[in-house]
């Protein structure tokens, strides 16, 4: 066999092993059957939100933020990201789940979506530690437990195996105690 023939069967090779390493996994085929969520930590409470609602992640310490009087308590403040002002919402107190104090690892994530009005929504969720990015199986995915607050039953989509607690963000972004429809006369 000559080097040129050897060199060819060698890029044969090389190219089908490319092919098969290229593929996604056999779960990830199917779209619809994979979840791809931002896992974050309130107080020992795992939760995950859709990535795809997530513009950006920052940690609070190094954005200017600061609490803003006459909001409802569970708006911990307003923080400036990239020249535009967000509250900061704080879903552990909006669920009745115990006050934590903030932590130096605590960050924010900047969330945008449709609420069941048909208004774009952005504002950004207070995390008190931003674990990682996590692929969950919808297979994986059960219905809520009696265990998770009465008040937070609505808005969550579901719990896994691991004890990663999925938000229904949209239902959040729709409830009437978030909107705020008043304005300050001066």
């Amino acid at each position: 066999m000559n080097a040129q023939s050897e060199a060819g069967k060698d890029r044969q090779i090389l190219e089908a092993r490319a092919r098969i390493l290229a593929r996604p996994p056999e779960e990830d085929i199917d779209e619809g059957k994979t979840l791809y969520l931002q896992s974050f930590l309130l107080g020992k409470e795992r939760y995950g939100v859709d990535i795809k609602l997530i513009r950006e992640t920052q940690p609070l310490g190094s954005r200017k933020w600061a609490a803003v009087p006459c909001t409802p308590d569970f708006i911990t403040g307003a923080v400036n990201i990239r020249g535009r002002i967000y509250p900061i919402m704080d879903v552990a107190r909006f669920f009745g789940l115990p006050i934590q104090p903030l932590s130096e690892t605590a960050h924010v994530l900047l969330v945008r979506s449709v609420n069941s009005e048909g208004e774009v929504m952005e504002f950004s969720l207070l995390a008190d530690e931003l674990p990682q990015a996590v692929r969950v199986s919808q297979n994986e995915v059960k219905a809520s437990t009696v265990t998770i607050s009465a008040r937070a039953q609505e808005f969550i989509r579901g719990i896994t195996d691991d004890m990663l607690i999925i938000l229904n963000l949209n239902r959040l972004l729709s409830d009437p105690a978030v909107i705020v429809h008043e304005e300050v006369s001066a």
